[in-house]
């Protein structure tokens, strides 16, 4: 079945990088180009040339992770300036959403047949694990999000509450789903996602990047502390068998993020948290 007309820019920054590495993109970018009727957009820094074939390569940011962090060597991308970008990509091409992916993660008809069907603002994508060599499936991992889909029109009137993350680094996924389903009305997709990730090692949560995350997350624990409650829910209602998606998203998401004497709290906690990162940064050389 395919999609009822181009309704959907999907893209990320793709990247030169080991061999793995690049298998594994070349799975993704495969994946796009089999997508009928979708506007496939590679996002470069604005002094790259990396192109490629199929892809509509648009140089135009500007912002890093050595320039926000003034640490670290590897340049990494900010995630807000992506969907911002994207967004301008989808307008342009006059197209109702923006997706943004991870540059491993392979997509298929159903995920977006799901976002053209539903109406919503905002789609998260939680992600099908893959053996590495069976490509058998391991399982939905919960936890994390790999894939958002946007409506343009609510990204420009809400996008000044997503903040500048790293990409490639950890907590934005499951701040900016929050964040989503906290102003917006948006879905955590969890069942039948529709999205793949072979297996790979990995490691974060460590280093200037990850610390530079985790400050911006304590700026915005209430929306990871709404994150975590849901995912307890969820989990909790997998095992069970007593599940209901909409009634626990309602619980969760739908009061307002700070009330009464919150307000004071979250305050003293930002101080304490630039403080701490503070702190980190002034141990860490700035080339680290």
């Amino acid at each position: 079945m395919p999609l009822p007309g181009q309704m959907i820019t999907i893209g990320t920054r793709y990247y030169p990088a080991s061999a793995d590495s690049e298998r594994r993109q070349q799975r993704s970018r495969d994946s796009l180009a089999a997508l009928p009727d979708v506007h496939r957009v590679n996002l470069q820094f604005s002094d790259e040339t990396y192109r490629p074939e199929g892809f509509d390569t648009r140089p135009v940011l500007r912002q890093d992770s050595i320039a926000l962090t003034r640490r670290g060597r590897v340049r990494k991308p900010i995630v807000s300036e992506m969907f911002a970008a994207l967004a301008d990509a989808a307008a342009a091409s006059g197209d109702r959403y923006f997706i943004y992916l991870n540059a491993d993660i392979e997509v298929s008809p159903a995920a977006l047949r799901r976002v053209a069907a539903g109406g919503r603002d905002a789609y998260a994508f939680c992600r099908i694990d893959l053996a590495p060599e069976s490509r058998l499936p391991q399982g939905v991992l919960l936890i994390g999000i790999d894939m958002f889909a946007v409506s343009v029109d609510w990204w420009r009137g809400v996008q000044r509450r997503f903040r500048p993350y790293i990409a490639g680094e950890s907590l934005w996924d499951n701040v900016y789903a929050a964040v989503a389903c906290s102003h917006g009305h948006a879905e955590i997709v969890d069942d039948d996602s529709g999205i793949f990730h072979e297996l790979h090692p990995a490691s974060w949560a460590d280093g200037p990047f990850a610390a530079y995350n985790g400050y911006l997350a304590a700026l915005d624990a209430p929306y990871f502390s709404r994150w975590a409650r849901y995912v307890a829910g969820l989990q909790a209602g997998r095992t069970s068998g007593d599940l209901d998606r909409a009634r626990l998203a309602r619980e969760i998401f739908a009061p307002p993020v700070l009330q009464g004497r919150e307000h004071l709290r979250h305050a003293g906690r930002s101080v304490r948290a630039w403080a701490r990162y503070a702190a980190i940064r002034r141990r860490m050389a700035p080339d680290r």
